[in-house]
């Protein structure tokens, strides 16, 4: 197998940009504000006329003060509002879940409850609980947007909902972020991508900060048939390469594709790396076979 053609193969098969909106984490869902919401996780089922628990750590897990919390504390780093509703431009539905500044105030502690209970007129189908945050952060104004994926199950729903009920929004809407987290430990979002440079047929890389080694260690036997006892003697051989790592600027990058979700931050994996790889299997390959 030529270089050119593994290299084609793993740019359609690795090349991925996993920048997102928000992250799940240890089973928290990052936003690209302040808070952070312990549940529900995406894709939970729900069943009308049941309830939809709802938790929020809003101190950054800790990070940030009990006072940040208040509505206009004036502080570097705190919540202006936090509200949430429950849409779906399918079923054309705009219900409010909160509003208002009781989500924020009506508990202390780092983590705020609601036990929403879900109209038994809402239709079934797949909607987003969405999370409006307005926050500074380090004196940001910030407007963050998070969607978080839920089913709505719903076997006999005729009526048509009349309470707590808006006019469904143009969508996506405006909003100004973060670019990811400012509370996730490594704050990034990792990607791989691969280039080729003219008609060359090796990959280029920019260089990086760090770096990581391959080692390949190889343990096998030899005999020796040519005197009268055959002669058995064990081996072991390493070979190592190193490949760069880390982030980097990434002008001038053409990536063989690309996601339809925000970019923000991105870890480009050099193709010095997987070249590494492929080249230490056809030596196994050689010393094996």
């Amino acid at each position: 197998m030529s270089l050119r053609l593994l290299t084609a193969i793993l740019s359609f098969s690795f090349v991925a940009h996993f920048a997102i909106a928000q992250v799940l984490v240890n089973g928290q869902t990052f936003t690209n504000g302040l808070s952070i919401i312990n549940s529900p996780s995406p894709n939970t089922p729900f069943h009308a006329g049941s309830n939809i628990p709802i938790s929020i750590e809003v101190s950054g897990n800790g990070k940030l003060p009990l006072s940040a919390t208040t509505p206009g504390s004036e502080l570097d780093s705190g919540y202006d509002s936090l509200e949430i509703y429950l849409v779906s431009a399918t079923v054309n539905i705009n219900v409010t879940v909160s509003e208002g500044p009781g989500l924020l105030t009506g508990e202390t502690g780092s983590v705020r409850h609601l036990n929403w209970p879900l109209p038994s007129c809402v239709p079934a189908g797949q909607y987003n609980l969405t999370f409006y945050e307005a926050s500074q952060f380090e004196r940001e104004t910030l407007f963050a947007i998070t969607p978080i994926l839920v089913t709505i199950e719903n076997a006999s729903s005729s009526e048509k909902c009349t309470n707590g009920t808006n006019q469904l929004e143009s969508q996506p809407q405006p909003s100004s972020p973060l670019p990811s987290s400012p509370f996730l430990q490594n704050n990034i979002n990792p990607s791989l991508t691969i280039t080729l440079s003219g008609n060359n047929i090796f990959p280029t890389a920019s260089p990086v900060s760090t770096s990581i080694t391959l080692v390949v260690v190889t343990v096998g036997t030899t005999t020796d048939t040519t005197g009268e006892n055959a002669l058995t003697t064990a081996f072991t051989s390493t070979w190592t390469t190193t490949a760069a790592l880390g982030t980097q600027d990434l002008s001038g990058f053409l990536p063989v594709n690309a996601s339809s979700a925000i970019v923000s931050r991105m870890v480009w994996l050099p193709v010095s790396f997987i070249a590494g790889i492929w080249v230490a299997m056809q030596l196994l390959e050689i010393i094996i076979f």
